[in-house]
């Protein structure tokens, strides 16, 4: 049962207004991909500090959260200094992962709507922790995601190699490794000039191994699944995949 300061409505969903500013834009003035995830870090951080369940009073119960995929299905793009409400909703647990969904509209136009998978670690050695501990907190309800919703992973391909990037300070956050919203800017980098304005109808990044200060990604891409897939690789194994189509 969850704590009855909250309403249910409270926790079901939480609803951001945006104007996509100067900076969340690219050459096209439409929002950038690491801008539309920025916004969701943002509006998620938001709904969880409502219910006094941020990321500084969770890290002290001995928890965080760590994004495990972001997959982006898109109407269109909003454009420079366009009125937005963003929408989130937690849609529950899929073996360890919590799932919530991100709705974009602009009025009654629902322009993009995320699904994100994430899951709860202990913020030293970032070791996966069952969901219930999170759930324990009793704000959140315990629901399972249907199987059809579920987010499946992108395996390893074999792809030629397109160059290398290094992870710099600015890249890393409060978890000591490369930001989840820095992924979507190095996709855009290395895909070929002839696809970056194209208006993808689905993007999907899959975060499989951190990226730490002072590594050296070894970016590889090339068309697959009907789209064109751009994947890093550190010294450890497969570190993101990114899918865009």
């Amino acid at each position: 049962m969850w704590k009855m300061e909250y309403t249910e409505e409270q926790i079901r969903e939480y609803m951001l207004p945006m104007r996509v500013k100067t900076y969340d834009v690219g050459p096209n003035s439409k929002l950038k991909l690491s801008a539309l995830l920025r916004v969701c870090q943002e509006v998620s951080e938001r709904h969880l500090e409502s219910v006094n369940m941020g990321y500084t009073a969770m890290k002290e119960k001995g928890l965080v959260f760590l994004i495990i995929s972001n997959a982006a299905r898109i109407c269109r793009l909003p454009f420079l200094g366009e009125e937005l409400q963003i929408r989130t909703h937690p849609r529950g647990t899929m073996g360890v992962q919590f799932y919530r969904d991100y709705e974009f509209w602009s009025g009654e136009e629902l322009l993009i709507r995320v699904m994100q998978t994430s899951v709860s670690v202990d913020p030293v050695e970032h070791k996966i922790l069952r969901p219930k501990v999170f759930l324990s907190q009793g704000v959140f309800f315990d629901e399972k995601v249907p199987r059809e919703e579920k987010i499946d992973k992108i395996a390893p391909q074999e792809l030629p190699q397109l160059g290398v990037r290094e992870i710099r300070y600015s890249d890393v956050d409060y978890n000591h490794h490369l930001n989840n919203t820095i992924y979507g800017d190095i996709a855009m980098d290395f895909l070929p000039e002839a696809l970056r304005e194209k208006q993808f109808a689905y993007e999907q990044i899959d975060y499989v191994s951190e990226a730490l200060l002072g590594e050296t990604l070894r970016i590889c891409g090339g068309e697959f699944d009907g789209g064109y897939l751009v994947q890093g690789y550190h010294e450890r194994g497969l570190s993101f995949s990114a899918l865009m189509r």
